[in-house]
């Protein structure tokens, strides 16, 4: 096998990968809303570590992607993934492409579920704030 068929296998691997620990931090950003609601900050801190391995390795994942592409000429973002898939045979080609598109779509679900989860947290510190009298005066808000 030549070093390109190695690469562009090694890439496809890779999202495979990366698909799988996604899937995971769904579950997990789910079940940190859960914990967020019920206030179980032990409970958190355990799963959020649990997150934080996760994203070390979906780091280290992209660094080995983005360095496979440039070693291919490739530019390194969305595009040039495209690019990459519209290059392999058809049937290749679909699934590749099918992973990547799914891969996507993972990652738009964890930015969401995220970002519901900061807006709960921050609901959660003002209310707290309202309660114990921490709010800024109004005077300084605008």
């Amino acid at each position: 096998m030549n070093t390109l068929q190695a690469q562009v296998r090694e890439i496809l691997s890779e999202i495979q990968k990366d698909r799988k620990y996604y899937i995971k931090l769904i579950h997990l950003l789910k079940q940190q809303r859960t914990m967020i609601i019920e206030r179980k900050v032990e409970a958190m801190e355990e799963l959020n570590q649990n997150m934080a391995k996760i994203y070390q390795l979906l780091s280290e994942s992209a660094k080995k992607r983005i360095a496979a592409l440039k070693d291919m000429c490739i530019p390194p973002h969305a595009e040039g993934m495209r690019f990459l898939f519209s290059r392999l045979p058809a049937n290749h080609h679909i699934q590749a492409k099918a992973l990547w598109e799914d891969l996507e779509q993972r990652v738009l679900e964890c930015k969401e579920l995220n970002e519901r989860n900061a807006n709960l947290l921050t609901m959660q510190q003002e209310i707290l704030n309202s309660i114990l009298g921490n709010e800024p005066d109004l005077i300084y808000q605008r």
